[in-house]
């Protein structure tokens, strides 16, 4: 099922304006500079950053402070679509209306009502840009940036703005997806949708509420019968059976994909045994887990190597 845009029509029939990507970086700019806004605007700032959170933040690679204006362009599409006023009113509302009139300014402000943030998949290329899925929904977004940084298959975190006949344009502060996915959840992406605050501190490495004790390490252990009786106790506790398996059924499992130069097809078989969606703090608990049955423990079937030390002898040391 396809997600398309819009047309405005008004008494004397469509309105011919087309929102572009120029009108929403001036509305941003509008926004960045109102004398105005400044107040707020740091009050925003302070808000999407976390200020107040006394963890410390450690960014993933790509989306910290070596880059710096990806941060910056994060909080800038944020403060314009999102945070309310305390007129009740979004920033890149009130530019719009300080910036255009008539028919544009009716377009616009139908545009940032339907703006969506998501984390979607690029399936294809068209002569204007990406095809981009979110399950059963798909959009066309117009950007010979995005043509030229995307691949098949490669996910993106954005804000999506809608234009006329069906189109849509890039926000302000897309990035990549830092993590790897792999094809079970890439079909499945609404169990990994977030909102942009709560994508910023998982980005920073604090994501959970303030006052929550940091996560333990992941698990080490030494022996397969160790690690299976920690997974088997997760699962049990957490309601997912299938997960509990016996110490020959998770030997089984990862020498069949122990093969493969990465272990995407053993997660995906993982995920599937999941009986319900689940939050993304609950995802990386189980991959901890399971994690540790693939890399740490050495089994007797694999001549007492663990599977870091088998890849490793295979294929030479990976990073």
């Amino acid at each position: 099922m396809a997600s398309r845009g819009f047309a405005v029509s008004g008494e004397s029939g469509s309105v011919a304006v087309a929102l572009r990507l120029e009108m929403i970086e001036r509305i941003g700019q509008w926004c960045w500079q109102c004398e105005d806004l400044a107040e707020e605007r740091d009050k925003a700032r302070s808000l999407f950053f976390g200020d107040d959170d006394p963890r410390p933040v450690k960014y993933w690679p790509g989306a910290g402070a070596e880059e710096a204006l990806g941060m910056e362009r994060r909080f800038y599409g944020w403060f314009m679509f999102d945070y309310i006023l305390t007129s009740g009113e979004r920033p890149a509302e009130v530019a719009a209306r300080s910036l255009y009139t008539g028919a544009a300014q009716v377009e616009i402000l139908k545009a940032i009502s339907g703006t969506r943030y998501l984390l979607g998949m690029a399936v294809g290329f068209s002569r204007r840009g990406v095809y981009l899925r979110l399950d059963d929904e798909e959009f066309e977004v117009q950007s010979r940036t995005w043509m030229e940084h995307l691949s098949q298959y490669q996910m993106v975190v954005a804000r999506l703005v809608p234009v006329r006949q069906g189109y849509w344009l890039p926000g302000p502060g897309w990035m990549l997806w830092p993590f790897t996915t792999g094809p079970h959840l890439r079909e499945n992406l609404k169990m990994l949708q977030l909102d942009p605050i709560k994508m910023e501190r998982l980005l920073q490495g604090r994501s959970g509420e303030v006052g929550e004790p940091e996560p333990p390490e992941p698990p080490r252990d030494r022996d397969i019968a160790s690690a299976v009786a920690r997974m088997a106790a997760w699962a049990r506790e957490q309601g997912h059976p299938r997960l509990a398996m016996d110490v020959q059924e998770w030997q089984w499992l990862v020498l069949q994909y122990l093969p493969d130069r990465g272990n995407d097809r053993f997660v995906d078989e993982l995920l599937k045994k999941l009986d319900r969606e689940e939050p993304i703090e609950t995802f990386q608990a189980m991959l901890d887990l399971a994690t540790n049955i693939w890399n740490n423990t050495p089994q007797p079937n694999r001549g007492g190597k663990s599977a870091n030390e088998m890849m490793e002898l295979r294929y030479g040391r990976m990073d």
